[in-house]
C-alpha cells in the first residue's frame, strides 16, 4: 500500500504538470478557431465616428474638435477593435484592409507625424514616408508606404489639433491611395 502511495505522489504532480501545459497550449488554439472574428457589416456611405485618444482630449486643448467623422468607401465589414480611436475595416473587393486611428492634442505636426506611425513600426511593420504630401478638405499631411507588403500604402495627416493615420493594404499601391482619397474627402473633424 505505501508504495502505492508513493507512486502516485510521484506521478501525481507529473501528471498535473502535464495537464496543465496541455491546457494552456491546446485550448487557445481551440478557442481561436471555434470563435470567429467579431465583424459588422456596414454599407457604402454609413458614417463613422472615432473619438480621438491624446492630450487635447484630455486637457480639452485649443481646437473643440475631439474625434472625426467619415464616410465608409465601399461595402466592407468593420472588424471589432476594442478601441473608439481606432476603426479596421475588410473589404471584399480587391482584398483591401483599411484602417484609421485618430489622436487628439497635436500641436506640432511636422513634429508629431513620424510619432504616429510608431504603432505600425511597433507591430513589426516597415513603414517609409514616400515624399508625398495629401491634401484633402481641412487635412493636410504626408503619404507613406510599407514596402515589405505588397500594394500598402498610408496616410498620416491632421486638421487642427487632430492627427489621423490611415492604412491600407490590398492588390495595389494605386487602390489604396484611392481609398485614402474617398476616406479623407468625407472626413471632418468633429467635437463629441
Amino acid at each position: 500500500m505505501a508504495r502505492l502511495l508513493d507512486s502516485w505522489h510521484s506521478r501525481g504532480p507529473a501528471i498535473a504538470t502535464v495537464g496543465a501545459l496541455a491546457a494552456i497550449l491546446i485550448v487557445p488554439v481551440i478557442v481561436d478557431h471555434m470563435v470567429p472574428t467579431r465583424e459588422t457589416p456596414v454599407s457604402k456611405g454609413d458614417t463613422i465616428t472615432l473619438g480621438a485618444g491624446g492630450v487635447g482630449a484630455i486637457s480639452g486643448g485649443v481646437d473643440p474638435a475631439n474625434a472625426i467623422t467619415f464616410a465608409v468607401p465601399e461595402a466592407m465589414a468593420r472588424i471589432a477593435t476594442g478601441s473608439d480611436s481606432t476603426a479596421v475595416f475588410r473589404s471584399e473587393i480587391g482584398e483591401q484592409r483599411l484602417a484609421i486611428s485618430v489622436v487628439d492634442g497635436i500641436t506640432d505636426f511636422d513634429t508629431a507625424a513620424p510619432r504616429m506611425l510608431l504603432p505600425l513600426r511597433a507591430a513589426g511593420e516597415e513603414v517609409d514616408f514616400d515624399g508625398g504630401r495629401i491634401e484633402d478638405g481641412s487635412f493636410r499631411g504626408r503619404t507613406c508606404v510599407l514596402p515589405g507588403t505588397a500594394g500598402a500604402v498610408c496616410a498620416v495627416v491632421n486638421s487642427g489639433d487632430i492627427g489621423v493615420t490611415i492604412t491600407v493594404s490590398g492588390p495595389t499601391r494605386e487602390a489604396g491611395r484611392a481609398m485614402i482619397d474617398m476616406v479623407l474627402a468625407s472626413t471632418k473633424a468633429v467635437e463629441l
